[in-house]
């Protein structure tokens, strides 16, 4: 009788505005939407399926994989940004869209810093220095002692606004002035590459390290903090210029004012899905490197030093996508 009545003033209390306590107790108790803010067939939309399918698995609720491109993730983000905090949607969110367009837009859609909850940091795809066959250098001191000597000596082609931020950044750190070269895309730079029409270039490392490996091209170094579990031998930047950490990087984040109790059992089982070691395997051969942060509040840590380190360069550079 106790329990009976227990479930009925549990369930009044549900119905209140706002109210939480039964939901955060119970959650999930149907299917989960995790939007993912990138068309299908891509690094992120593969990541989002393998990890989908795990946090399924552990739920015990399906987690259907929402695509929603556009606008450099800006989209998906405003969706789930406006989706109820319950628990029920949860966002794929990368770099660019929590710590890059905040700063290259002059109005934003939504807020990354007051709309959403972080969650965890799930994966890293470190964006790799790399060179044609034909540039002398073959580290990155060569590099930069060779720019100094003679200045304009290096183009550097890039893609994407985090690439970009990267490449200019490395210029502040090294003292140099290397000339950044947009291009419209990453299989346009990377051919433009190959070709020897540019010397270097930044791009993910899930596209750069099977050229590498078939010596296509040389990787002079990557700008994650730490050394690549998928070539353990290519040096970071970090080594050269320490503190120096601009990779590319992936993320769950959920609806601001989703309670906290499912926010740590979302984290759990990312946790648990992050360190399967099938799951891993699939996203290595993907050249894509799991990871998982120690809590939600050291993701959170995460995200605003890197919010700090990119808003200074984009700053400086004056970049601007609107």
């Amino acid at each position: 009788m106790r329990q009976a009545i227990k479930r009925l003033l549990c369930a009044a209390v549900c119905l209140l505005p706002g109210a939480s306590p039964c939901a955060a107790e119970d959650w999930p108790t149907h299917p989960i939407t995790m939007i993912v803010p990138f068309a299908p067939g891509g690094p992120a939309d593969v990541l989002g399926r393998v990890v989908a399918q795990k946090l399924g698995d552990d739920l015990g609720q399906q987690v259907i994989v929402d695509n929603r491109p556009g606008a450099n993730t800006i989209l998906g983000a405003q969706i789930a940004a406006k989706a109820r905090p319950d628990g029920y949607t949860i966002l794929m969110a990368i770099d660019g869209t929590l710590v890059m367009n905040p700063f290259l837009y002059s109005k934003l859609a939504y807020d990354p810093f007051k709309d959403f909850a972080p969650v965890a940091l799930i994966a890293l795809i470190p964006s790799a220095i790399v060179a044609n066959n034909k540039v002398p250098a073959r580290t990155l001191k060569d590099v930069i002692d060779i720019e100094k000597a003679k200045p304009g000596t290096f183009q550097v082609g890039s893609s994407t606004p985090t690439s970009q931020v990267a490449a200019e950044l490395l210029n502040m750190r090294a003292g140099v002035k290397m000339d950044i070269v947009p291009y419209g895309g990453g299989t346009t730079q990377i051919t433009a590459e190959m070709a020897g029409e540019i010397p270097l270039g930044h791009e993910s490392l899930n596209v750069a390290l099977p050229l590498y490996k078939d010596n296509r091209i040389k990787i002079i170094a990557l700008t994650s903090r730490t050394r690549s579990a998928l070539a353990p031998e290519i040096p970071v930047v970090s080594e050269t210029y320490p503190d120096f950490d601009l990779g590319i990087w992936q993320s769950i984040v959920v609806p601001a004012g989703t309670p906290q109790p499912i926010v740590d059992k979302l984290f759990a089982a990312l946790k648990k899905a992050m360190n399967a070691p099938d799951l891993r395997e699939k996203l290595a051969n993907a050249g894509i490197e799991p990871t998982i942060s120690q809590s939600p509040e050291e993701f959170n840590a995460f995200i605003h030093a890197q919010a700090e380190t990119r808003e200074k360069v984009i700053k400086t550079i004056g970049l601007k996508l609107d």
